[in-house]
Parts: C-alpha cells; structure tokens; sequence
C-alpha cells in the first residue's frame, strides 16, 4: 500500500481477494490505471520475481512472487473505471472492488454494483448480462468450477445462457478447458454439479453421451470412496495415502466419464494391453495423464476378468501389475467403483494385499540377479534373453519360489539351456 501511495497511484482489490475474505482461500488481485507497470516497479523495488501473465496492450497482467504460497496480480484497468472495469467480469461474486488502503485497513465499503455480496451470502453463481458467455466461452466451465470450489449452485438463468452457449466451449482452447476442468475435479463433491451439467448440455460437449443411471452411479461411489478410503481398505490406507495416487484423483473421475468412447473391445492380453480411451479424447491432456488413465482403466478392465474367472492365481495377478504398474492402486478403485451389484471387496484387498505386501517389498529390496551379474555369470551379450531371464527371476522371487542368489543363477541357467533346445 504504501509504494502504491507514494506513486500516487490507486489500486482496488478485485474479484477473488475481496471473495475469499468471504472464505478461507486468499487469492490477490490489483487493478488500476497503468497496474501493470506499478506490479513491475514494485518488484524491482523490492528485488522479487516478476512474472509477465498477459502482454496484450490495454490488458497487461503481472504477476509479483512474494514467497512460495503468495503472489500478486496486477492487471490494467479495463476501462475508463473501477466501474466499468467490473461490468466486464464474468460472476457476480468476482464483480467487486475495493481501494486497496479500505482493504487492508478492514472497511466495508465494497463496490458492488451487481449485489455480488448477496449472491455469495445465498451460495449463489450468477452470471453479469451482456454477452459474457459468448466474450470467453471458457466461463461456463468456471460456473461449475466455482459452484464446486465454493459450495454454491449454479442460478436458473446462468444455466440457461450455458445451455443456450453450450457448443461454443469447444471453440476455447483445449489446454485452457482441461486447466478448469481439473480445478472443476479436484474439488471432493462434484456428482450433483456433473448432473446439472450433463441436464443443460455442457457435459455432453466434453464426454461421450453418458448412459446417466449406470455412469453416475459408479462415479457417485468413487467418489464416496476418495473421500473415505479406510471404510474400504482399511489395512492400506496408508499406503494410498501416501503414494501420491490420491493426488490423481481427479483422472479418476475423468475415466469413469471416458470409458464410453467407441466402447472398444478389448484385443490384448494382460502383457500386451490392445485398448486405449484417453488417446482418442477431442481434449489434449500431458501423456503422462494420458498413461494414467489407460493404464487404470485397462487394469480395472482385466481385474474384471480376473474376478469372473473366479480363480486368480499370483502369476496372473504378477503380471498384472507388471502391466499396470504404479496405477495398480488406481486400477482397483475403478473396478470396485464400477461393480455396483457384487461385493468385490474382499478381492480387490487381496490384490492390494499381493500389492503391498508381497509384490513392492521384493521390488524395494532389489533383483536377486542383475544384467551385469548375467554378463559375468554366463558370459552373454545383451540380446532379447537377458529381458526374458529378468523377468522370469524377479517374478519367481516375489511368488516366493526363490530367495537366494544362487537359486537365481540355478533358474537363469535353466532358462539358457531351455533357450538354447528351442533354437536346435
């Protein structure tokens, strides 16, 4: 505030800073005349890191780092005023300012033309008039996202202007509609949200038709499940807890609503999965979200046929989670999710079991035999056979069929000379 004064410039509190005084999420951003100059000198006054956000002229945004967890955004006034300015905001509840000095000093003298205090006192999304929807497409999607961040509904006529606007979302770029969608996501309630979105449109301009009983169904208990793990696995909630998978959850949630495109048939075999989903989605996502997804939603699907056959035995579910790999964990929540009319529980803790604790442990200790160890041993080449050799030593070590060194050499040696008949 002060370096503000002594430049003689007036800065007002906009949008999210003045919103979540309202709520426990502090957000600052600064607007003003020329706020994107007074962001830069403010930073170099203070030798911080500043970010340029927007370059367009008349636009410009800054961002001004003060530490790991707080930041300052400086954005030109849009307009001749705060006024004006705020008229171009998307909801009501971001339409409001205030002069930074009353901000900090605690004052309640907000401008608010548009009631946006009203709307956040009765939990209420509401679109300002004029032709917002169809200025950045993007801002249905932020409806929902705030609707979900914030806990509030989405008002009647908001949700007629998105219905009425709904294609034009495709329009906005691909990697700024997967960004709302994944805060949209991440938030822990969002089937009620989903529904409304699926009933005016916009959901379908996203995801492939949903069939509305079954796929809400089985996202209704994922997301029971992600909130309350221990009621379902109660030996390994540690373990998820702390593998980072939880962190995903979020592409959980977006599996479920991608498994209904082209509904492909399964052509591949646990070692060599023919079946990909979130490839051939209209929006662009990292590759290793896409990996995260596929690998999920093919090991959900070969869990099923696991189960069906009613015999699972560790060499199949070994090479399982070979395929699988770290999204083992997320492969079972999908399966119990989708299996909505049996009690698949006591399985899927028995797979997370062989998981946790007869599978990771092996693998944290370390391979019994390396490739340098069959370099030596056996005075090989690298070729094709040392993958073979690997693979079969580590799976017999963590069925537990070996457990010393030399009965690993004993089984690489086996395995040459079953090579070598084969090649006569």
């Amino acid at each position: 505030m002060n370096f503000s004064t002594g430049q003689d410039q007036k800065l007002y509190v906009v949008g999210g800073a003045l919103r979540d005084r309202l709520s426990p999420k502090p957000d600052f951003d600064l607007t003003g005349e020329n706020a994107a100059e007074t962001g830069s000198c403010f930073s170099r006054s203070l030798n911080l890191t500043c970010i340029p956000l927007d370059k367009t002229p008349g636009r410009q945004t800054v961002r001004v780092v003060l530490d790991q967890k707080q930041h300052l955004d400086f954005t030109d006034l849009q307009g001749k005023n705060i006024e004006e300015d705020l008229s171009q905001r998307d909801f009501t509840i971001n339409a409001m300012g205030q002069l930074l000095p009353d901000f900090l000093s605690g004052r309640k003298n907000i401008i608010d033309p548009y009631k946006g205090q009203e709307d956040f006192k009765n939990k209420k999304i509401r679109v300002l008039q004029g032709p917002i929807f169809q200025s950045d497409p993007l801002r249905m999607l932020r409806a929902f996202r705030f609707a979900a961040m914030l806990n509030f509904e989405i008002d009647e006529e908001t949700l007629s202007q998105i219905s009425l606007h709904k294609t034009a979302l495709m329009e906005s770029a691909q990697e700024r509609i997967w960004h709302e969608l994944t805060l949209f996501f991440k938030n822990p309630d969002t089937l009620s949200l989903l529904q409304v979105m699926h009933n005016c449109g916009l959901l379908d301009c996203l995801f492939p038709t949903p069939d509305e009983t079954s796929t809400f169904a089985q996202y209704q208990r994922l997301e029971s499940l992600l909130k309350e793990p221990e009621k379902t696995f109660p030996d390994y909630v540690d373990e998820l807890s702390t593998s980072g998978f939880l962190n995903q959850q979020y592409l959980l949630k977006v599996s479920i609503l991608l498994k209904g495109i082209k509904e492909k048939t399964r052509t591949g075999s646990i070692e060599n999965p023919g079946f990909s989903v979130a490839r051939d989605w209209n929006i662009r996502v990292s590759n290793a979200e896409i990996k995260f997804m596929d690998q999920a939603l093919n090991g959900a699907g070969y869990l099923a046929e696991m189960y069906a056959k009613e015999n699972c035995d560790q060499p199949e579910l070994y090479e399982l989670i070979k395929t699988t790999g770290e999204e083992l964990p997320a492969a079972v929540i999908l399966f119990i999710s989708a299996s909505h009319l049996i009690d698949v529980t006591p399985f899927c803790n028995s797979v997370l079991k062989f998981y946790y604790r007869q599978f990771l442990p092996v693998i944290n200790k370390g391979p019994l035999l390396n490739g340098e160890d069959i370099i030596r041993q056996f005075r090989l080449s690298p070729c094709p056979l040392f993958g073979r050799i690997l693979h079969c030593v580590q799976k017999a070590q963590v069925l537990g069929s070996i457990s010393t060194r030399e009965e690993a050499v004993t089984l690489a040696e086996d395995i040459i000379q079953s090579q070598s008949a084969e090649s006569e």
